[in-house]
């Protein structure tokens, strides 16, 4: 009987807990209704700041390399001999596309080569941009061009626009079809198809050379081995492998891109399909965030309050 009274008293102080909650909230509510109408207005004037950002993309088709295993026992001769027979082939076109993108060396010769950080501080950068609405009114109030001092230090230029492109730049492969998908997002919608190409042609031609390079240590290699062969059978074998070497070197050179075929070309995205900013869900973001706020800022103030009227009484 006393347990039943007890949970009653309990249920009873939860309910008027909750009432209580509930009328402050009401009267804490123009609180509630200021704040979330200034975020909001912050942030409506913040996403119509934004200028869209569009994804180009193109899709490569890897074209697969003899391995060198295929040289039999004349592969590991040549491995005595220290040449190395595993062609360019032991990587895929993605791994490789990749490892450079992750190399500052070669980032920061592909950056200053094709002029990208002249490209974005240029003071013409934006005059392709889209904002929401048409409306660019509120991006040019807060927007200031790149001023070029005495003090102005090109190498944290460069490192900080090779950053900023490993952000945008994605390289990709579907392991059902090894299809390899490379894409570069930006605001300059027409630039992004650019960025792509000028990337993938100067990595391709960096692997191309290098492996070229390997496929001519392996031909010399071969070609003096068949000069010092006695025998008929050794000797029908190098030249074969020569043979083979000489097929892998044309198709090394026959590729717009690196061991790739090109199956789509990146192009200009349509003005309307942007990859982001996704203004609508910021904004219910914004929205939702903005009514917990003014609800902890009503029971703070309602603490305070009640503090003040304790320590006076």
């Amino acid at each position: 009987m006393s347990n039943s009274i007890q949970d009653n008293n309990y249920i009873e102080e939860d309910e008027i807990d909750l009432r209580e909650l509930w009328q402050t909230i009401l009267k804490g509510k123009k609180i509630i209704a200021i704040v979330t109408t200034i975020i909001v207005t912050i942030t409506f004037f913040y996403v119509l700041k934004m200028p869209n950002s569009y994804k180009s993309e193109t899709i490569l088709i890897p074209v697969a390399e003899a391995s060198g295993n295929s040289l039999g026992g004349l592969g590991g001769l040549a491995a005595m001999a220290g040449v190395s027979i595993g062609g360019g082939g032991s990587m895929t076109p993605d791994v490789a596309f990749t490892t450079l993108l992750n190399d500052y060396d070669f980032m920061k010769k592909f950056v200053i080569a094709n002029k990208i950080v002249e490209h974005y501080d240029s003071p013409t950068v934006d005059e392709n941009y889209v904002f929401a609405l048409g409306f660019r009114g509120i991006y040019d109030l807060f927007h200031s061009p790149v001023e070029i001092d005495e003090d102005y230090d090109f190498d944290k230029r460069v490192f900080d626009v090779i950053k900023s492109l490993k952000k945008k730049l994605s390289i990709s492969s579907d392991k059902k079809t090894a299809l390899i998908n490379v894409s570069f997002t930006d605001e300059d919608r027409e630039f992004a198809p650019k960025m792509i190409n000028m990337f993938l042609k100067d990595a391709s031609k960096y692997l191309v050379s290098n492996n070229l390079r390997i496929i001519d240590n392996k031909l010399n290699y071969f070609s003096r081995e068949m000069q010092r062969a006695d025998g008929f059978e050794l000797r029908q074998s190098l030249s074969a492998m020569i043979s083979q070497i000489v097929q892998e070197k044309v198709m090394m050179k026959s590729k717009v891109y690196y061991q790739c075929d090109v199956l789509t070309k990146p192009a200009v995205a349509y003005i309307k399909d942007k990859a982001k900013p996704k203004r609508g869900l910021i904004l219910v973001v914004a929205f939702i965030t903005s009514i917990i706020l003014g609800i902890f800022l009503v029971f703070f103030l309602e603490f305070i309050k009640k503090e003040e009227e304790e320590v006076t009484t």
